[in-house]
This record gives C-alpha cells, sequence and structure tokens, in this order.
C-alpha cells in the first residue's frame, strides 16, 4: 500500500475529487472551501474531514457528507467499521448518523486508502449550544435530561462511543446526534485494544487502550452532565473554566481530584445535587476506569456519594488562560500553506 498519506497529500487529491474517490456519489461532490477557496479541513486525533456536498438529480435529494481521512493505519479498522454498521443496524438508536467505511476509498500516489463516508449531523456542536443558552438554565435542564436518556439508551443497547466530547455531540432542536465512530465499542469488538482514548478533557485519567468495553463512556457521561448542572445553576463557571476545547472541566482537573480550582467553585453553588454529583466524579477518579457507575446509577442513588472534604477552604483562581486542554494525541504538523489558507484544527473531528 505504501506509505500512509500525510495532510498534504490529503488536501491535494481532494481537490479532484473525480480521480481521489472510487465510490460514484462522492466523484460529483463539491467541497466546502475556505476564503481562499481552498478546501477546508478540520483535523483531530485520529481524522481530517471534510465537508462536501453531492447534488441531486431528478429521483434523489441533495446531501451532504464527512469525508473522514484517516491520519494513521489502523489493521483492523475495516473489521471494526463492519461490526459497529452492524450492531447500530441492530439496534436503531436515534443517535447515530449513516455512514459507509470505504476500503477502496481515496487514490493517493497509485494506491488506494480507506475513509469513512458520514451522513453530515446538522446542528450545533454541544459547547456552541451551551453557549447560545447561557443564561436560560430551563434549556440547559432539558439538554441535560435529554443527555441522561441518551446515555441510558446506549448503555441497554450495549453501545460505547469511545470519545464523548463537546466535538462529536451535535444538537439541533430536541435532538442529539453523535459523530465520529472511530472508537466506539460494540459486544462483536469485546477482546480487542481501543484504537483511541478519548479526549483528555472527558476521559479518566488513567484510561489506556487497555480499557474497551462497555464502561468507557461511564466517567465522560457524568463529566458532561455534571458540567450542565453546574451552568444551569452559575454562568461564571463558562468565562471562568471554558478554554474553547473541553466545557468547564480539564485534564490536570482530574489529575488533581478535589483540589484544583474548578472544584472549590462547585462547592461554593451550595447545591445538595452538584455537591452529589461532585463527589460521584472524584470518587470515580479514585477507581479504576472499566470499575466506575454508571450515569442511572450515580443519579438513582447520590446519597451513595456523600459530599466529601477533598476540596480545600482556599485555592487561588484560575482563569481560562491558566486551563489548557490538550488534545487527545498529538495531530501532525499542519504545513505552513494550510495555516495561510483558513485551517482550523478540531478535536471534535
Amino acid at each position: 500500500m505504501g506509505a500512509w498519506p500525510d495532510l498534504t497529500e490529503y488536501h491535494e487529491a481532494v481537490q479532484h475529487p473525480p480521480r481521489a474517490f472510487a465510490d460514484p456519489g462522492l466523484k460529483a461532490v463539491t467541497l466546502e472551501l475556505d476564503r481562499f477557496g481552498m478546501p477546508k479541513p478540520a483535523t483531530g486525533g485520529n481524522a481530517v474531514v471534510y465537508k462536501a456536498n453531492e447534488p441531486g438529480g431528478i429521483l434523489t435529494f441533495k446531501k451532504t457528507w464527512a469525508i473522514r481521512c484517516f491520519l494513521r493505519p489502523i489493521s483492523d479498522h475495516a473489521e471494526r467499521y463492519e461490526a459497529i454498521s452492524k450492531h447500530l443496524r441492530k439496534v436503531r438508536l436515534p443517535y447515530d448518523v449513516n455512514f459507509q467505511f470505504l476500503k477502496q476509498g481515496i487514490h493517493i500516489r497509485s494506491n488506494w486508502f480507506p475513509i469513512v463516508k458520514m451522513q453530515w449531523a446538522k446542528g450545533d456542536l454541544l459547547h456552541s449550544h451551551i453557549e447560545k443558552h447561557l443564561g436560560y438554565p430551563a434549556a440547559l435542564a432539558a439538554l441535560r435530561a435529554k443527555w441522561a436518556i441518551l446515555v441510558r439508551h446506549l448503555e441497554a443497547a450495549q453501545v460505547a462511543h469511545g470519545d464523548l466530547q463537546h466535538g462529536n455531540i451535535v444538537v439541533r432542536g430536541g435532538s442529539i446526534q453523535l459523530v465520529d465512530y472511530d472508537g466506539m465499542w460494540v459486544p462483536a469488538l469485546r477482546g480487542r485494544h481501543a484504537t483511541e482514548i478519548g479526549h483528555r478533557a472527558y476521559q479518566h485519567p488513567e484510561r489506556s487502550g487497555q480499557d474497551y468495553g462497555q464502561e468507557i463512556d461511564r466517567f465522560s457521561a457524568l463529566v458532561i452532565y455534571l458540567s450542565l448542572a453546574a451552568l444551569e445553576r452559575d454562568v461564571t463557571l463558562w468565562e471562568r473554566f471554558h478554554t474553547g476545547d473541553n466545557l468547564i472541566f480539564v485534564r490536570e482537573d482530574f489529575q488533581q481530584s478535589g483540589r484544583s480550582a474548578i472544584w472549590q467553585q462547585l462547592r461554593r453553588i451550595g447545591s445538595r445535587e452538584i455537591d452529589q454529583l461532585t463527589a460521584a466524579l472524584v470518587a470515580m477518579v479514585q477507581q479504576h476506569p472499566m470499575k466506575v457507575g454508571n450515569l442511572d446509577s450515580v443519579l438513582k442513588n447520590p446519597a451513595s456519594y456523600p459530599a466529601s472534604s477533598k476540596a480545600p477552604t482556599s485555592i487561588p483562581a484560575s482563569t481560562p488562560a491558566q486551563r489548557v486542554a490538550p488534545k487527545a494525541l498529538p495531530t501532525p504538523a499542519v504545513p505552513s500553506w494550510m495555516k495561510k489558507g483558513g485551517y482550523r484544527d478540531h478535536s471534535d473531528d
């Protein structure tokens, strides 16, 4: 197959869809362009993504796709996506989008490399949706309730997303959709290792590639739920602790559970519910990543996590500038011409 393509090679290839893609629909797409007229990429730790519009015909509607081009080889990618696709068709959750793993996806240097053709999810990414609704506690409360239902449904369907974070959660109207299934777990993948360990601002600090199963979403599910609950009651948390690449927590908060500034501020809210949710999250940090309880168990038995005294009485205030949430995996260097072309780095894709 040859050396794996880099960002520059992907960027050059997608400028010529009829030559780049084997899929008939993708041959006809028009890519979203930046202000310089170049394809607009968004990249995370595992893939560079392009937004592409497929024109409609007499009997077909116009479609919009996310074309995911992988930044590193994964030997069993095809098997994983086949297992994920089969299971999602079986359980029929309302939170996923249509996708196809294309082994002969994109043509570069006389070789074919795999891609994922995924329906473009319309709506706001979670952090953008939250920012629009700060100061509207009823809206955040409604979103929090829907989040709890989504997490419950995933558990019941034996699905774990693997990277629950703001950039993989799309909110539109009254619905939530999840995107990016590279790290997803379904029962057919039991016994394998994870291909990624998720966004650092949402994952258990001890999670490793060996931690891969039904339990991998439980910590991040509570991080998101607690963040929403806290923002309902104190919108100033957003200005103080949101970095642009998180909600209100960063990795260092989990490594200093109960001791960094965010924990002190949560206690100052003076809410029994927030205190119990905070205590549950602190308790989870002390547990093995695969031994933590699910969100339903926390919500049904909040008293089993009594408010702890781990948070000190005085902590220096932190500012967003001091709180940097690193990406989940190192992202390949961005060529200078991409930076000049309006390139943006997104851990969400």
